[in-house]
């Protein structure tokens, strides 16, 4: 049965999202009693207009999935979010048929070979980091000591970035680490100088291509349609950004998950490394780190999203978190079990936005894991300082040693 309920008045104070601050990854009691009751809960976030909060995973699939609701009608709109800025660009907000033509550019330029081959890259990147942080002391802020630099390497590597043009993808990922003091104005010349670096590298490809993603996607094409400069700047400056925002708070969160309590998690990895891919796998389920706002849609048309009736306009919030901790879907979601059957997790996304670098993400926490497992058996996680209210849920900083207690 269709529901339409009645709308609180603009003056009534509507329930706020997230419901709690952001410290940890432990999925908040009140989505459980969400998932049992009909219909969809109208919540707000810190900025924007209010919104439907989809809580169910067979919910959330059909607003992430079906074309009726639309990504690109958040552009120019007080949308629901976590942060004061509302600019938005690059693929995540568009639809198709714009957004079909570049992520099918995009994918034929990110082929799985290619993605594959950067492993080798990534795993010497965590090696080097992690030698480099031993040799420094008895221990590392996994964040900023580790997985920050990885990531921008990784990318760099993978771009064709040379060495000396790699300062301008450094400062500007360093500006987005969780409790970073960098202002807007200060941001924005980061990201004006990023966005030079990657026309200078542009112009060097077109001249003399190279086996790197930056030649692919300049040479990607379909029949006679191709990438415009401006788009590519604008694919590399969000391929970077999602892929930072994502393993820079995959690794520290599943190290966390994997070494408290009585660390079994660990060993039994460090037993049997051939189980890291599923793990991998589990852990990305099991972790809320996806937080608000980051998968908003809004309704084309009047919808029936899990007994409520969505009217055309309206914006609608997936928690994914919730959905990835449905029983509907999931035995026992609360459980980290290795042996789960794969797939299903709606951490990368689901339908036309599923990101596309997933396969890379996987590769980044795999090898940045792998590392630590086999390099530092005894890691131990010291101090975290929780992000508050994040976006993404995580750690701002994590100290870890490399002796057990």
């Amino acid at each position: 049965m269709t529901t339409v309920p009645d709308l609180p008045d603009a003056a009534e104070a509507l329930e706020h999202f997230p419901f709690d601050d952001g410290h940890g990854i432990e999925v908040n009691e009140r989505f459980r009693e969400l998932r049992q009751r009909e219909g969809l809960l109208r919540v707000r976030l810190a900025y924007g207009e209010p919104t439907w909060l989809v809580t169910r995973y067979a919910d959330a699939r059909l607003v992430l999935g079906d074309a009726r609701f639309s990504r690109a009608m958040s552009v120019g709109r007080d949308y629901p979010r976590q942060e004061e800025a509302t600019d938005l660009a690059g693929l995540i907000t568009l639809d198709a048929p714009e957004h079909t033509r570049l992520r099918k550019l995009l994918v034929k330029a990110l082929s799985r070979s290619r993605m594959e081959a950067q492993r080798p890259t990534v795993h010497a990147a965590a090696d080097d980091l992690l030698s480099a942080a031993m040799d420094a002391g008895p221990g590392m802020d996994i964040v900023t000591d580790y997985v920050q630099p990885m990531t921008v390497r990784s990318i760099c590597d993978l771009l064709g970035v040379p060495a000396s043009d790699r300062e301008a993808f450094a400062s500007t990922s360093a500006a987005l680490l969780p409790g970073s003091a960098v202002g807007a104005e200060d941001m924005q010349r980061r990201f004006d100088a990023l966005r030079a670096c990657i026309e200078r590298l542009i112009t060097e490809r077109r001249a003399r291509p190279r086996d790197d993603l930056m030649s692919a996607l300049i040479q990607a094409r379909d029949e006679e349609d191709w990438l415009t400069d401006t788009e590519l700047v604008e694919l590399v400056v969000s391929t970077m950004l999602a892929r930072f925002e994502a393993i820079i708070t995959q690794i520290p969160n599943c190290v966390y998950v994997l070494t408290r309590g009585d660390r079994a998690l660990w060993n039994r990895l460090r037993a049997n490394p051939a189980e890291l891919p599923a793990a991998a796998e589990e852990l990305m389920r099991y972790n809320a780190s996806a937080g608000a706002g980051l998968f908003v849609r809004y309704a084309r048309e009047d919808v029936n999203v899990g007994g409520t009736l969505v009217r055309a306009g309206e914006a609608l919030t997936v928690a994914v978190e919730s959905a990835n901790h449905d029983p509907a879907r999931f035995e026992d979601p609360d459980a980290i079990d290795f042996t789960r059957p794969p797939g299903g997790h709606l951490t990368f996304g689901h339908g036309a936005h599923h990101c596309v670098g997933a396969q890379l993400g996987r590769i980044d926490l795999q090898e940045g894991l792998r590392v630590l497992l086999t390099r530092a058996p005894e890691l131990t996680v010291r101090d975290i300082r929780w992000r508050v209210r994040p976006h993404i849920r995580g750690p701002e900083a994590m100290r870890v040693t490399w002796q057990g207690d």
